[in-house]
């Protein structure tokens, strides 16, 4: 191979790993003949099309790739990833066994299957999956980011959060991480961190509307407008009604009428401000989010 193809094929992959796969695919664009039949340009170009969302044609490519260089764990390993994203879970999970049964202590690989199952409300078997790639890497952050995923499918938001820590300690510029850490931060109350974790996300994706509507949202939670209505962010808004009817009528009932009756005008006041306050913040930052 000539000098200028290999060096096309070095900057495409530095390209890829610093997170500009539309460079990638120029630099890959330039290679003709044999050049783009070479195993990097199948890998190379399939990875960056799966991470620009455009799935399908990665899958072609990566198919491709395997058809003239035959069973490839790499090649398999982002197949099954983009059969995931593209909702077709099946073929993702019969890809990934093949994977496996090359190399059954791949822990990408493990990890990779165990995203389908969570995909398919299989957390379970997710569970065990993330817990086997960890036997074999337990210092990755890949682990530690799975485990996230999982605990957040079952619920278990505060396991989330630390397992979301760990992935953003080992990275702290992995968006995939900051989103995990920002999403876990808001269920467990730290609307802060959860801002800025979830911002770093979407400033990093700015094609993602599902991450920038989440900072959104948690922009707006963050307002100082809002934080008088933080009770009920933090805690089941039924139950936070249930204390102040009690603590109305408890105070009525020992004998305190007027105080009863300022507390009841405050809680109605109260009321009327969380009613109100939300929907004037929320249109003042869509119109600075230029939305």
């Amino acid at each position: 191979m000539n000098e200028p193809t290999e060096a096309r094929l070095q900057m495409a992959g530095h390209w890829l790993q610093i997170g500009h796969p539309e460079r990638t695919l120029t630099e890959l664009q330039g290679l003709w003949g044999d050049a783009a039949l070479d195993y990097r340009a199948f890998l190379f170009r399939g990875a960056a099309l799966h991470a620009l969302d455009r799935n399908e044609e990665a899958i072609s490519v990566l198919r491709d790739g395997l058809s003239h260089y035959g069973l490839s764990v790499p090649l398999l390993q982002l197949l099954g990833s983009a059969l995931r994203a593209a909702g077709q879970l099946q073929e993702a999970e019969a890809v990934y066994l093949q994977g496996l049964s090359l190399n059954p202590n791949e822990a990408d690989l493990l990890l990779g299957y165990a995203m389908v199952c969570l995909a398919a409300g299989q957390t379970e078997k997710a569970a065990a999956l993330v817990e086997r790639a960890a036997s074999f890497a337990p210092e990755s952050a890949s682990v530690s980011s799975a485990r996230a995923q999982v605990a957040f499918a079952q619920g278990r938001h505060e396991d989330m959060r630390r397992h979301s820590q760990e992935a953003l300690s080992a990275d702290p510029e992995d968006p995939g991480a900051q989103a995990l850490h920002g999403t876990a931060s808001m269920l467990t109350g730290d609307a802060r961190s959860g801002y800025r974790s979830l911002a770093s996300a979407a400033a990093a994706n700015p094609a993602d509307g599902d991450l920038r509507g989440a900072a959104r949202e948690a922009k707006l939670i963050n307002h100082p407008l809002l934080l008088p209505l933080r009770p009920f962010q933090r805690f089941n808004p039924l139950v936070v009604w249930i204390c102040a009817v009690a603590i109305i009528y408890g105070l009525s009932a020992a004998g305190f009428g007027a105080l009863s009756t300022i507390f009841a005008i405050g809680w109605f006041a109260f009321c009327v401000y969380s009613w109100v306050a939300p929907p004037l913040v929320r249109r003042l930052i869509n119109r600075k989010w230029g939305t």
